[in-house]
């Protein structure tokens, strides 16, 4: 039925400096006709946030598989550079920590907000008796997932630490990027340098002194400090990602909506938030307490 009277069509937003595709790009809905009735102008714009929510968590999982990827095909040419190896863990095990936190988001998106609400929605459009009932169910519908997505007036702070946690996300992707690149470059300069080398043992005493110091010493390929700055780098990172996702989990355990409360045991399953925060172990076990005596 709506897509006989609906029809799509792609928004690009004004294009701001350093600005993706993924920035500027959104679906858009042109609803005309009598559904109109139900699909409303203001309707039509809670659809749009909730597509651009959505298209957001999904750039997010898109930018962790690359960063997966790009691990496992540089850890293999990095190989041969055995100091890079602790960069390389931490950075893996960041980025597994950010696949399980997005993994949970959408879980939570797709099954208990959209999944369930439009099942509600459903079954409250069957029993309707007319079209104010359709209307009304739709209309609740819409409060439900502009909710529990963190979209309403009433969530902004979440929604707010929400893009904080997306933000680190992508500067775990520009750092993993600018280190692999240092480090492909230094790979590189070492190879040249043994070829070098090779070729200086070959010819003899006899041959070029290029690749060598002024004092006739070879020059050491390395760059000093190279390999501290990234380890220094990831772990300053890594502690202020842990930091958002903290604050997080503290905000969802004080929310009304017991299905963001539960959200927050999902996200830290192991329990490692719940160690380092009184506040989430105040929450979580004075919750457990409640919900036993109900």
């Amino acid at each position: 039925m709506l897509s006989s009277t609906a029809r799509r069509s792609l928004r690009g937003w004004m294009v701001s400096p350093g600005d993706t595709g993924w920035d500027v790009f959104s679906l858009d809905y042109h609803v005309d006709g009598p559904i109109a009735t139900v699909f409303t102008r203001e309707c039509m714009s809670h659809y749009l946030r909730v597509f651009n929510f959505l298209w957001r968590a999904k750039r997010m999982e898109y930018i962790l598989t690359d960063i997966r990827k790009g691990h496992m095909c540089n850890a293999k040419l990095l190989r041969s550079m055995p100091e890079f190896s602790r960069v390389l863990h931490q950075c893996h095990i960041l980025a597994s920590e950010m696949v399980h936190f997005i993994h949970q988001m959408q879980y939570y998106i797709t099954f208990e907000v959209l999944e369930c609400s439009w099942d509600e929605l459903w079954n409250r459009v069957q029993q309707a008796q007319d079209l104010d009932h359709i209307i009304a169910a739709h209309e609740a519908f819409l409060d439900t997932i502009t909710s529990r997505c963190l979209l309403d007036n009433n969530s902004r702070v979440l929604l707010n630490q929400l893009r904080a946690v997306f933000d680190q996300i992508i500067e775990l992707q520009n750092a993993q990027d600018a280190m692999y690149r240092a480090a492909l470059e230094e790979l590189q300069r070492r190879l040249q340098f043994e070829e070098k080398k090779k070729q200086r043992e070959i010819e003899g005493p006899v041959g070029s002194d290029c690749g060598r110091g002024r004092g006739g010493e070879q020059e050491d390929p390395r760059i000093p400090g190279l390999h501290t700055k990234n380890v220094l780098q990831l772990q300053i990172l890594t502690h202020f990602y842990q930091g958002v996702v903290q604050q997080f989990l503290v905000l969802l355990t004080t929310s009304s909506d017991e299905s963001l409360q539960f959200l927050s045991f999902r996200l830290d399953f192991n329990e490692h938030y719940k160690a380092r925060e009184p506040r989430l172990r105040v929450s979580l076990g004075s919750r457990g307490r409640r919900s036993s005596h109900t």
